[in-house]
């Protein structure tokens, strides 16, 4: 659960940065891989606890999606990376909240 959240916040804080702050990982690619990297981390401790392990499968995919254009260095490409940042920061934020929400009452109903 732990790892979820903190999936989150890097989510979040990777879209705060995508839209209202460019300039902090404009030059940086090795932030944006650091994050990549943590979210990547986090993703797949989350997934031994979780009830369905798509949701954090499919966020370690994301997170190589991020350290792919870590790599490549798409400063030149702005509006590139201002979608993959918004993209992956969402999309991770919603799944790592969903994961972190949806547990299944065990008894049958």
């Amino acid at each position: 659960m732990i790892p979820n959240v903190l999936n989150v916040v890097l989510g979040l804080a990777l879209v705060y940065v995508a839209v209202l702050a460019p300039w902090v990982t404009a030059r940086r690619s090795m932030l944006l891989a650091a994050v990549a990297v943590i979210m990547f981390v986090a993703a797949w401790l989350a997934r031994r606890s979780d009830y369905h392990r798509w949701q954090n499968n499919t966020n370690m995919v994301l997170a190589a999606l991020l350290a792919l254009q870590a790599v490549l260095r798409l400063e030149q490409f702005p509006l590139a990376v201002f979608w993959i940042q918004f993209s992956v920061g969402t999309l991770v934020a919603v799944l790592a909240l969903w994961a972190v929400v949806y547990r299944p009452d065990a008894s049958p109903t």
